[in-house]
């Protein structure tokens, strides 16, 4: 919603457009905060807008800022209790290839798949 928007958005917007409890929706507002892929703005017209344009935040910008990237089994990183195990190799290159598309896919690629499986922007319901 951020990267459609062309002004800030309060946090009571976001929450009737996702339909995302106002908590946890602050929660993870605070943690983009924190990784520097938004700005929030106090005051009348304040709310929250991108720190950067959309082509220059990657999914994986925003996995490692809400915490959540993809983690791999500790035998891809040589932990393994099995001195032999079969799996570090394939898991290691897994582990690598999706990093590499995370890395990969930006906010705007994601903005453009969401506009382009839509009809119309007439059609969608959104209120910003």
């Amino acid at each position: 919603m951020l990267a459609l928007a062309k002004a800030p958005l309060s946090a009571s917007q976001l929450v009737r457009q996702t339909d995302v409890g106002i908590k946890y929706l602050e929660q993870l507002l605070g943690m983009l905060k924190r990784g520097e892929i938004v700005y929030a703005y106090r005051g009348k017209s304040g709310g929250y807008i991108l720190a950067r344009e959309p082509r220059l935040i990657t999914v994986g910008d925003m996995l490692g800022a809400l915490d959540d990237g993809f983690d791999a089994p500790k035998c891809v990183w040589g932990v393994c209790d099995d001195v032999y195990c079969p799996n570090r190799n394939v898991l290691s290159k897994l582990n690598s290839d999706i990093n590499k598309v995370l890395d990969s896919v930006t906010l705007l690629d994601m903005v453009n798949d969401y506009r382009n499986g839509c009809a119309s922007f007439a059609d969608m319901d959104i209120k910003l």
